[in-house]
């Protein structure tokens, strides 16, 4: 087993069981675009080392240390537990570790990995030295070449806790040796899970329908989509099935709530006119549809980047003027972003309300730093900025609720509602993060399957700005009912 293993069992030991069936590939949220144990080389001016690799065995590990004082991703196993430690530098007759962790901050969740790593070094008669940990720091913004020493952080304490790693580790309450032992001998009749926070907070766990299955929502109109609510699931069980006949008693009714509740009194739709109007009142021709594609680094990879900046690699538009639709798409690898800067500012009529789908916390923000990055263009840019008009609000401040959402509010849950000739499901891309991960594939593919890349992310970013001029002309149709 794994420290990914250990940490699932730590945080639930049903999802520990069920990974052990059924796990799915995890991708990887963060783009680490570079060599890290080349960075961090640099950073602790290291000449002589050594790497290790997948499938070591301790005798391998330890003839590696024998060769050199500093081993970078050295593997060790003690009780069935296989460790990956991110650098170890033998000092003299013990180990100095290092834990990498790709955060602007101290991450205290690492102190899992360390508890484990020192468990098993300590039962193979390893001593233990100083403890260090390497993050990156918040403040760093990229000149031309990466300075590694200014990249990252080197630490040998919590300083939130005041306290040394090593030290802050040695008072875990945890008890590596049971948690082991647990784990080598549960079995899933030992597992009685009780609902909670961790299983269907706001990222709900995979698993979650596995362990409540009575939980899943099979009618548009069921208490269970009921949004912000502590409540629904005690009315389910006591026998109140449908937002209809909500039990006002337990009824926090908040905005969207009651927009919720209405909709299945009305028939599967509720809007509140005078709001919508006014909404809609502030859209004049011409329309500019847009949606931005974009990957997370955790390392700048240009110039004027800093730690965890995103880089922008698509755009779809869609401009309406009443009569005609016309699209324009962009598709780039590289440092593509004063290239998008310009084209915005060409494509977009300096006049044109600009719609997007959650804008003010995505595409805002980027056509923002786009306008800080680009005095050119920063007037055209801000302006494009402030004439942004977010289309997610006309859903999340209760002015408009289908039942067939069923508590969601995503675009893709509406186009999927008010369009069934064209769907995401008929996508091989068909979210955000697959597109980001075509998009990294595209960089190191053949020509020809760089097109059909190409084509899919073209495909996916399109439909999101063709569904907004779908949803507005959705909206015209409802008000004018």
């Amino acid at each position: 087993m794994h420290l990914s293993d250990v940490k699932k069992f730590i945080r639930c030991e049903k999802l520990y069981q069920n990974s052990l069936v059924s796990d799915t590939n995890v991708i990887p949220f963060l783009n680490i675009h570079i060599d890290v144990c080349e960075s961090i080389k640099a950073k602790l001016q290291i000449e002589n080392y050594q790497v290790g690799l997948p499938n070591q065995t301790n005798s391998d590990t330890q003839d590696l240390l024998q060769k050199t004082n500093w081993l970078f991703r050295a593997r060790f196993e003690y009780n069935e537990l296989r460790v990956k430690i991110p650098l170890v530098h033998k000092n003299q007759d013990q180990l100095d570790l290092y834990f990498i962790s790709y955060s602007i901050s101290e991450n205290l969740d690492e102190s899992i990995n360390i508890l484990f790593c020192e468990y098993v070094l300590q039962h193979l008669g390893y001593k233990i030295g100083e403890i260090y940990l390497l993050y990156l720091n918040k403040s760093y913004v990229r000149n031309d070449d990466l300075d590694h020493d200014q990249l990252w952080i080197l630490t040998d304490k919590f300083t939130k806790k005041n306290k040394r790693i090593k030290d802050y580790v040695n008072d875990c309450t945890i008890n590596p040796e049971q948690i082991l032992e647990k784990m080598a001998n549960i079995s899933n009749a030992d597992i009685i899970v009780e609902r909670s926070s961790k299983c269907s907070g706001r990222n709900r766990c995979q698993y979650y329908l596995n362990c409540f299955p009575e939980m899943e929502v099979k009618q548009d109109n069921s208490i269970l989509t009921l949004v912000n609510s502590n409540k629904k699931e005690a009315m389910y069980q006591s026998g109140i099935k449908y937002l209809k006949d909500i039990d006002l008693d337990k009824f926090e009714g908040n905005r969207i709530q009651y927009c919720q509740v209405m909709a299945d009194k009305n028939g599967g739709l509720f809007f509140d006119k005078l709001a919508l109007k006014q909404w809609m009142d502030r859209i004049k021709f011409p329309l500019a549809f847009i949606d931005f594609e974009w990957d997370l680094y955790a390392i700048p990879p240009f110039k004027q980047m800093k730690p965890f900046d995103v880089l922008l690699f698509q755009y779809s538009l869609h401009i309406y003027d009443g009569n005609k639709l016309k699209h324009y798409g962009y598709i780039s690898q590289g440092d593509c972003r004063e290239e998008i800067a310009r084209l915005l500012v060409e494509q977009i009529p300096d006049d044109a309300t600009v719609l997007a789908y959650n804008a003010v916390g995505a595409e805002k923000i980027r056509l923002l730093e786009l306008a800080r990055l680009f005095p050119q263009y920063s007037k055209k840019l801000k302006n494009i900025a402030d004439n942004i008009v977010d289309m997610a609000v006309v859903f999340t401040s209760g002015i408009v609720y289908d039942i067939r959402m069923r508590g969601n509010f995503t675009l893709k849950t509406i186009e999927n509602m008010i369009d069934d000739q064209h769907s995401y499901n008929d996508l091989q891309v068909n979210d955000g993060m697959k597109a980001v991960i075509i998009h990294r594939l595209m960089q190191n593919s053949t020509s020809e399957q760089s097109d059909i890349y190409h084509q899919q992310l073209s495909e996916y970013c399109g439909l999101d700005t063709y569904s907004l001029y779908k949803l507005y002309i959705w909206l015209k149709d409802i008000l004018n009912r």
